[in-house]
């Protein structure tokens, strides 16, 4: 029977928890735009249009594992979705730290290199790259996409470790001031784990 099928054959109660967390993965992709725009325009407006995002991804997170555990009773065909919605809210915990991080970076006027600035939307484009794929994974299950999104995250996860190298020796170079370095250090961070609780969720709906 084909991921599709399976799909298909759900309740209409399991359908639409399926689709809760696609949504919800849907809003982590355009956090990740939002988080992207206001960090190279330095826009608070963005920024608070991320947190609507983000306030919907963790209450829908928080109703949706509820209504997975009472339906999973009867429905195994839900077990391979339990782990999802706490994976989709650990990535919204790392974009509440981004926002966070981005947020102090605009209000302080904190001045970022402009190799720091390119690396940074770099990852933040591979980010919105791997999680439309990711949501896509929730509804059609498919190797294809899960291949890819395993892929996307070592690719994110090397370029993450390779520019925390770089920034090291501008550091040393005095290209880069010791606030600056902290949050970009930091922003590396929440990036790696965003690819990796994505991987997690492809991972794991392949299982």
């Amino acid at each position: 029977m084909s991921r599709l099928t399976v799909m298909q054959d759900m309740g209409k109660d399991i359908k639409d928890a399926v689709r809760a967390l696609h949504e919800m993965g849907n809003h982590a992709e355009d956090c990740i735009y939002l988080l992207q725009t206001s960090f190279i325009y330095n826009s608070q407006q963005h920024l608070n249009d991320c947190r609507v995002k983000l306030a919907d991804i963790i209450n829908t997170a928080q109703e949706v594992t509820r209504k997975m555990e009472e339906l999973s009773v009867e429905n195994p065909i839900l077990k391979p979705y339990e782990s999802v919605p706490a994976s989709l809210r650990k990535i919204g915990g790392s974009i509440d730290r981004l926002a966070q991080l981005i947020d102090r970076k605009v209000r302080e006027g904190i001045l970022f290199s402009d190799k720091a600035i390119v690396e940074i939307t770099f990852l933040f484009q591979r980010l919105i790259d791997l999680l439309g794929p990711t949501s896509d994974i929730i509804l059609a299950r498919n190797q294809i996409l899960s291949s890819y999104v395993q892929e996307s995250e070592v690719e994110v996860v090397k370029k993450a470790l390779e520019y925390a190298t770089l920034h090291e020796e501008r550091l040393i170079e005095g290209v880069c001031l010791h606030m600056a370095s902290t949050l970009y250090l930091s922003m590396l961070d929440e990036i790696k784990n965003i690819a990796w609780h994505s991987k997690e969720i492809a991972v794991k709906l392949m299982a």
